[in-house]
């Protein structure tokens, strides 16, 4: 029997499920700051984006080489670095995220002046041109309808950058070993020469860091058995083990820490390949440099900062919930509420490198990427149907033989 002052129910709690977030929603109060005077940081920034890294024996503009990493100029070959020693990795600061986004109401932003937005009319991509480009395909989906777009909300320059390392000969065979993999992808697919298809682009990510308190409370379940009797379809009498269920309430406190909690900010990629090339080794995101981004395209973000906090906020809880899971003791648990406080609140807008396959097959377009640093890939890719066929006519004749030797 259950001791007194505990609640006995046999009904039965799958451990892994929790209750919905009940816990109630946390307010970021912005603080609020005055706005930086007029023509002090803006002036050196424009200044920076005129760099062109210009080719020493040729004078044309060079381009970042992510096989050599170095800078490659495309008109006579000519490679060389800059002068200074190399960027260390992690040392790209960290901003704080309640000034910002009280800044951000009185602000109009930091994007590089020189440059133009432009939105792709067919995936909706918004790409950085240099306002030197007239029109140019889309790097997302190959597509030439691009047009004007028009800037959203306050805008932010990126500080950090991971530079491309991986050439685009090897991202092109990763993909074609990507397909190989996929036997349900088409024969002439996979021998397709997709080289020309494949363009680089940094794509726009926001990095969240925090402190957490949760204090969390639940009904904590543990389980114990006793037997019963009971009659077979045959009418015999046989015993059996029944498991019950004692609750009790429980609650804690959970403290932890979160370290760069990635939010996308590109809406160019779908959302079904862009995580299968994730994770971008944020520890080794270095200071902005225009040299990494010579020769590339640039996404400009559409997930806004006061968005992507509420996004990264969201995933945090999401880790929360599952901390203060385990800490429940017992066996089984439910009506977890979590109540988390966040401190120290600070993000970073950098850029992370991908190369972009756009390729049409009987009419339709598709979509492979490679993660530009990790030489990780995906890609959505159309599905054989003979193939499909011919294994639906193998398990029928597979059930079909079985039958018969069943029936004999």
């Amino acid at each position: 029997m259950p001791p007194e002052g505990s609640e006995d129910t046999t009904t039965m709690v799958d451990p892994d499920v929790s209750a919905p977030n009940t816990e109630p929603p946390v307010k970021v109060e912005p603080r609020h700051v005055p706005p930086p005077l007029p023509g002090k940081a803006g002036d050196l920034r424009a200044v920076e984006s005129l760099d062109r890294h210009a080719c020493p024996k040729c004078g044309g503009k060079a381009e970042w080489n992510p096989g050599k990493r170095v800078l490659c100029c495309p008109y006579c070959g000519t490679e060389f670095q800059l002068e200074g020693p190399p960027p260390r990795p992690n040392a790209v600061e960290e901003r704080d995220l309640l000034v910002e986004l009280g800044r951000l109401d009185e602000e109009s932003g930091e994007w590089v002046k020189t440059t133009r937005r432009v939105q792709c009319r067919n995936c909706n991509a918004v790409i950085v041109r240099s306002t030197e480009t007239v029109s140019q395909r889309c790097d997302f989906c190959g597509s030439p309808e691009m047009l004007d777009y028009d800037d959203i909300g306050s805008l932010i320059k990126p500080w950090g950058i991971l530079p491309g390392r991986i050439s685009q000969e090897d991202a092109y065979h990763r993909v074609k070993e990507f397909l190989r993999g996929r036997w349900f992808a088409p024969n002439d697919l996979k021998r397709r020469n997709m080289m020309d298809r494949f363009h680089r682009v940094y794509l726009p990510y926001w990095t969240f860091d925090a402190s957490a308190t949760c204090p969390w409370t639940a009904d904590s379940g543990t389980y114990y058995y006793t037997t019963e009797t009971y009659r077979d379809s045959q009418g015999k009498r046989r015993t059996r083990r029944v498991r019950h269920t004692r609750w009790r309430s429980a609650s804690g406190r959970i403290d932890s820490s979160f370290d760069d909690v990635t939010v996308k900010g590109s809406q160019g990629v779908t959302d079904q390949l862009l995580p299968k090339i994730e994770p971008f080794p944020t520890f080794e995101v270095v200071p902005y440099e225009t040299r990494y981004i010579s020769g590339w395209q640039v996404e400009h973000y559409q997930v806004a900062l006061p968005a992507a906090a509420s996004m990264g906020r969201g995933l945090m809880n999401e880790m929360l919930r599952g901390m203060c899971a385990r800490d429940v003791p017992g066996d089984t648990y439910r009506n977890l509420r979590i109540y988390p406080e966040y401190s120290g609140l600070t993000f970073k807008h950098i850029l992370v490198p991908v190369w972009i396959a756009s390729y049409q097959y009987r009419g339709k377009t598709w979509q492979a990427l490679v993660n530009a640093y990790t030489g990780s890939a995906a890609a959505k890719f159309p599905i054989s149907y003979w193939k499909v066929a011919g294994v639906v006519l193998l398990v029928l004749l597979v059930v079909a033989i079985f039958m018969i030797f069943s029936s004999q």
